[in-house]
């Protein structure tokens, strides 16, 4: 629009002024998209770095025999076979697990290099002193417990704890109980694994001999595995018992107390001097522990050998409905006893991909025992031509 002396004013309805305002309206929609471009890009790279950070074990290959050159120690002999009382928790229907680890892990396991006594331990079928299908189904199962012990002779049925995972415990306890059944005298140590653990016993030994030469399993307390942290302590509350039921799920006394390494599921050895130390203690070390703590529990009996001892450890009880309470836990033996702990991740681990990004990484050389490994994966990796001469045939 024109005004009366010649110059020009626009007015809203002029396409002038639209085009104005929808320029500046586009202007602003691209500033902002672009600064949401880059906000989601900045995030995807963070998610990015986290990842290559906290998953990289779980990336690349599953083994890395071509990657890696191999140690000398895997194919030094050793001068006197390590000597091993070896228990693996086992659930009792578990019939086709037991006859693969007999076949793939311990047939043939050289004696030059380890001399082994194994046993399996499982507990009594759940439900049996009942009624109906489940009790007959479960009397099926025992019998067929038995027949297969007749065959092979090594399994350890605990038949005053039912086969449950919160009993556990109580069968990593009789375990180590079977280990001390001969003097500390005339073995090395007592080693305990999962029925989901490949172990490769040559290469164990060898590697405990050469990477750690100056362990003496008969003469001082010795822990060897692949260790995580925690910080709970048990007092023996629960006597041992045949109850089923709720009886059955009592539980020892838990309190808080100064962090600890502890072994996880994979597996762990205590020396045979730790193991006739820890036995001795009267009242028994607490075992009634419900999963997922039955490995913990093995790390809160040594750190408690020491640390129950020590005048500066404050110990409290698990906060609940009340604010913790400063305890002081009775000690385990009337002495102290200060373990050696070896944590070789490198030597145990979990499966590639499988169980915690701490633990799992792939499987090489220096494999000693990988967890989370399934049945057919222990046929085949006893067959892979880079181990498979470790066993005599």
């Amino acid at each position: 629009m024109y005004s009366t002396n010649g110059q020009y004013h626009a007015i809203p309805t002029d396409p002038e002024c639209h085009q104005r305002k929808h320029s500046l309206f586009q202007s602003l929609e691209r500033t902002l998209l672009l600064r949401i471009f880059a906000f989601f890009f900045l995030i995807i790279i963070v998610v990015i770095f986290i990842v290559c950070r906290v998953a990289s074990p779980l990336l690349g290959p599953a083994f890395l025999f071509d990657a890696i050159p191999k140690p000398l120690y895997i194919d030094t002999p050793i001068d006197r076979p390590l000597v091993i009382r070896l228990a693996i928790i086992c659930r009792v229907d578990a019939f086709e697990r037991r006859e693969t680890i007999r076949a793939a892990v311990l047939d043939g396991v050289p004696q030059g290099d380890v001399r082994l006594e194994y046993k399996f331990f499982v507990g009594r079928v759940k439900g049996l002193d009942g009624y109906g299908e489940t009790a007959m189904e479960g009397t099926r199962t025992m019998r067929r417990i038995t027949r297969e012990n007749e065959v092979h002779g090594d399994i350890v049925v605990l038949h005053d704890i039912e086969d449950v995972p919160e009993r556990i415990s109580e069968k990593r306890f009789a375990a180590l109980r079977w280990a001390n059944s001969v003097s500390y005298e005339e073995y090395d140590y007592a080693m305990t694994m999962d029925s989901d653990t490949f172990c490769r016993f040559r290469t164990l030994a060898r590697r405990i001999r050469y990477m750690y030469s100056n362990l003496k399993p008969r003469e001082e307390p010795i822990l060897i595995g692949s260790m995580s942290k925690k910080d709970v302590y048990w007092q023996n509350t629960v006597r041992d018992t045949n109850a089923t039921g709720i009886k059955a799920k009592e539980e020892d006394l838990w309190v808080k107390g100064p962090v600890y390494p502890y072994p996880v599921g994979i597996g762990y050895m205590l020396s045979s001097n730790l193991t006739a130390t820890i036995m001795n203690a009267d009242p028994a070390v607490p075992h009634h522990i419900h999963y997922p703590y039955d490995d913990v529990m093995i790390g809160s009996w040594i750190a408690a050998l020491k640390d129950l001892h020590n005048p500066s450890s404050v110990f409290q009880t698990l906060s609940g409905k009340f604010a913790p309470e400063q305890v002081s836990p009775t000690p385990y033996l009337p002495y102290a006893i200060s373990t050696k702990i070896v944590d070789d991740k490198i030597g145990w681990h979990d499966y590639k991909g499988r169980g915690s990004v701490r633990t799992a990484h792939a499987i090489g050389w220096d494999t000693a025992c990988v967890h989370r490994i399934s049945l057919a994966e222990m046929v085949a990796f006893r067959g892979m031509e880079e181990v498979k001469m470790e066993w005599d045939y």
